[in-house]
């Protein structure tokens, strides 16, 4: 039997792979974090409370206990490696970083693995996830920390949907849609993405867990088949049962937002085109079938918001600047196709 360790657990991306750790009969699981959210995990797990990033407590918390396989999905900050360095050094056999395919220069290559260099220049968040991923394969290669890092790409579930651009909620783009109007799309649409549902995620990612080959290594773990950003806003407006109306903006026009960071999230994210090798991953679990395409996908998602209505937030802040960039772009468009 196998004791897991998962740190944080009810988030987008680590629900599934928590809940199918929980039914492994293999697995005895343990779930610490600061049990702000609804879970509903079997009577088995080990369910312990503390905030990971206060280091006396959890030491305390963990003192007893020794673990196969540790992962932390949580894990945001160079601070935060050094402090589960410390705690979990000498305490597991494994222990699993959550990074991001946006740590790495997306400048040099279309085609993305594991072997691609790191060097996000525009997105902080990516810079973060290079330095962690840095310190943790110092001490594999210092001082025999036994490191697995994971990268995934833009994962989505529930009450979250892949795109291009959004406020502060998901569903302000579908409302629009809902409304009949016009909605935002970086670039010309045909920029190739990938986009993950949890549970395909959860799929390839548990053979990971406790495998002692994936020591010292890195892996990239997402549906690595391509599509347009057309394609995922199209998937959705066909879920809605609307018409899709698409603006295209160039996102180094985006970049000059004084209300929203695009020049983050686009050029440091979506901008480029990607298409993702997962080989490496793949050789773990060669029979796993990825089951959710982005069209099954956008389908489960309106299922969902509509079986849970308190979930559809507005975002009228957002809507209102949609509204008045759409009506300035059209302006100016008309009069540059005037002068062509």
């Amino acid at each position: 039997m196998r004791k897991v360790l998962v740190i944080g657990g009810t988030g987008t991306i680590s629900t599934p792979v928590t809940l199918g750790l929980a039914n492994d009969e293999n697995v005895e699981l343990y779930v610490l974090n600061r049990g702000n959210r609804k879970n509903s995990l079997p009577d088995s797990v080990h369910q312990l409370k503390g905030d990971i990033r206060n280091l006396d407590e959890v030491k305390e918390l963990l003192k007893d206990l020794e673990f196969d396989s540790v992962i932390n999905f949580i894990l945001m900050t160079i601070e935060d490696a050094r402090a589960n360095y410390e705690i979990f050094n000498g305490k597991t056999r494994q222990f699993i970083f959550i990074s991001t395919v946006c740590a790495l220069d997306h400048t040099v290559s279309c085609n993305v693995d594991e072997k691609m260099p790191w060097g996000n220049r525009y997105y902080e968040y990516g810079r973060r996830k290079e330095e962690c991923e840095r310190f943790f394969l110092k001490q594999y290669e210092e001082n025999g920390f036994p490191i697995t890092i994971v990268r995934p790409t833009q994962t989505y579930s529930d009450s979250r949907y892949p795109l291009s651009l959004k406020g502060k909620t998901y569903w302000s783009v579908a409302s629009r849609m809902l409304r009949g109007k016009e909605v935002i799309v970086h670039g010309d649409g045909q920029g190739v993405w990938a986009c993950t549902h949890a549970s395909d995620f959860a799929r390839l990612f548990n053979p990971l867990v406790g495998n002692d080959k994936t020591i010292g290594e890195t892996y990239q773990v997402m549906n690595p088949k391509p599509c347009t950003w057309d394609m995922i806003y199209q998937a959705l407006a066909d879920a809605l049962g609307v018409e899709y109306k698409p603006v295209y903006i160039s996102e180094y026009l985006l970049d000059q937002s004084k209300t929203y960071d695009f020049r983050s999230t686009m050029h440091g994210d979506k901008h480029f085109s990607c298409i993702f090798d997962i080989s490496k991953a793949r050789s773990f679990s060669p029979d796993v079938k990825l089951e959710i395409d982005i069209r099954k996908g956008a389908k489960m998602y309106v299922e969902y918001m509509n079986a849970h209505p308190e979930e559809k937030k507005e975002d009228e802040d957002f809507d209102r600047w949609c509204d008045r960039v759409i009506e300035k772009y059209h302006e100016l468009e008309k009069e540059f196709t005037e002068v062509l």
